[in-house]
């Protein structure tokens, strides 16, 4: 398979491909507070709870379709019924195709065991084909899987609605696009393929991009929903209001007592990039090597990390937990903002690192972070972030975003191959 199909051929930053399949689509709602799809925005009609014999089948649906509609009492976490196992997840599933439920339970033999653990902190899973992007929401404690993680056949894509996911203009007039990857051995560690041209994959394919994303939105149900948090809650209460009612012992509220991120500036254009606030005059002047070598000065891991507390917290642990199951690196750089690019290596680094969780400082956020979503490792969490978490490299500036990817290459190389396509994903959002 081809793993570079999902391109632009002129790229504008944070802009999505116009699909013509979502002209009808509803425009998602989203919350003030933490700024994800409101549930009753999504359209879950079509979906159906997917074990039949599951214990839950006649509250889940409605558990899942609306707001403050269940307690922990009426639809629990997976851990409060013992060991998590994939048979108690599957009695948690709603999808909206079939395919979707079967897909998404043979790739969880494949993924590590923690994942499974993970999942303990979550009421229901639902994956339909409205959802996009991915997220976790508090309104009722589930994960909401977007199906482009899942598909293999062009038939599967297409059943998937093709829709803009809501952050795609955000900041897309400023000088500078922060851009990110995953690498391994200097190469792509992840296929990326078009779900507008789609061709077939197989579950190797997937499996990273499944498996970061799922490492992302459990650990926010792991942040929302953490032991700690949920110890001595009213479980008759909403889920909503129940997991408010605790939320100083939050994960990500104790890594930013602990180890807050304190740049302003970057503080600030977290919420021009991932939430479209107006930029200013000042935001308008800054240069991709600018915000590099402020990024430099503080201790993210990625520029999403600035979004907020939860997606600070989760962006440690996604990298770290993809450095530790699969040795792949994750590249951040900060590139111009080529309005007329024909080629990726068009967009120019003005700073860039690689595997910046092996900063010695940032790998006390990630070590705190590790310790505190999967504390049962706790030692392996100390082996890990003082041996094995390998080094930090800079990627070379002035140089295209696609050839940068080759930090042995002596020269700074631009505009290599004017047809050199490039990747959909590294100038989006992660995630929620």
């Amino acid at each position: 398979m081809n793993s570079k199909l999902l391109i632009f051929t002129s790229l504008i930053v944070f802009s999505i491909i116009d699909f013509t399949a979502c002209n009808t689509t509803k425009k998602i709602k989203i919350k003030k507070e933490d700024k994800t799809p409101l549930i009753s925005s999504i359209d879950l009609n079509d979906t159906f709870v997917y074990d039949n014999s599951s214990k839950y089948k006649n509250i889940l649906k409605d558990c899942v379709a609306y707001d403050n509609r269940c307690s922990l009492n009426t639809l629990p976490l997976l851990r409060d019924e013992g060991e998590v196992t994939k048979d108690k997840i599957k009695e948690r599933l709603v999808v909206s195709h079939k395919w979707m439920g079967d897909r998404f339970l043979e790739m969880l033999d494949l993924l590590p065991p923690d994942i499974k653990e993970m999942f303990g902190a979550v009421t229901a899973i639902v994956i339909d084909n409205d959802i996009r992007p991915s997220f976790y929401t508090i309104q009722n404690g589930a994960i909401y899987i977007d199906p482009r993680y899942l598909w293999l056949t062009p038939d599967e894509a297409k059943t998937i609605t093709q829709k803009d996911d809501f952050r795609s203009s955000f900041g897309k007039q400023l000088k500078f696009i922060p851009a990110w990857r995953y690498v391994k051995g200097n190469q792509n560690a992840i296929a990326y393929s078009s779900i507008k041209n789609p061709q077939t994959r197989t579950k190797e394919d997937i499996k990273l991009s499944l498996a970061r994303l799922l490492y992302h939105e459990l650990s926010h149900a792991n942040d929302f929903a953490n032991k700690d948090v949920v110890k001595n809650i009213d479980r008759d209460l909403p889920i909503l209001d129940a997991l408010e009612s605790n939320k100083e012992n939050r994960v990500s509220t104790r890594l930013y007592r602990q180890y807050p991120l304190s740049e302003p500036t970057l503080i600030h254009l977290g919420k021009v990039l991932f939430f479209g606030m107006k930029a200013t005059n000042e935001d308008y002047k800054l240069s991709a090597q600018d915000v590099g070598l402020l990024f430099d000065t503080d201790y993210a891991s990625n520029m999403y990390n600035y979004a907020n507390q939860y997606e600070d917290m989760a962006m440690l642990f996604e990298t770290a937990m993809m450095k530790y199951h699969y040795n792949i690196d994750m590249d951040i750089g900060f590139v111009n903002n080529a309005q007329n690019a024909r080629s990726c290596d068009d967009y120019t680094v003005g700073w860039g690192v690689r595997n910046r969780i092996a900063n010695s400082e940032v790998s006390k956020r990630v070590n705190f972070v590790l310790k505190h979503i999967l504390p049962n490792n706790s030692n392996e969490w100390d082996k890990f972030t003082s041996n094995n978490i390998g080094k930090v490299s800079y990627l070379k500036t002035n140089s295209g975003w696609c050839s940068s990817i080759d930090i042995n290459s002596s020269k700074n190389l631009r505009k290599t191959n004017i047809n050199t396509k490039i990747p959909f994903n590294d100038f989006l959002p992660p995630y929620l």
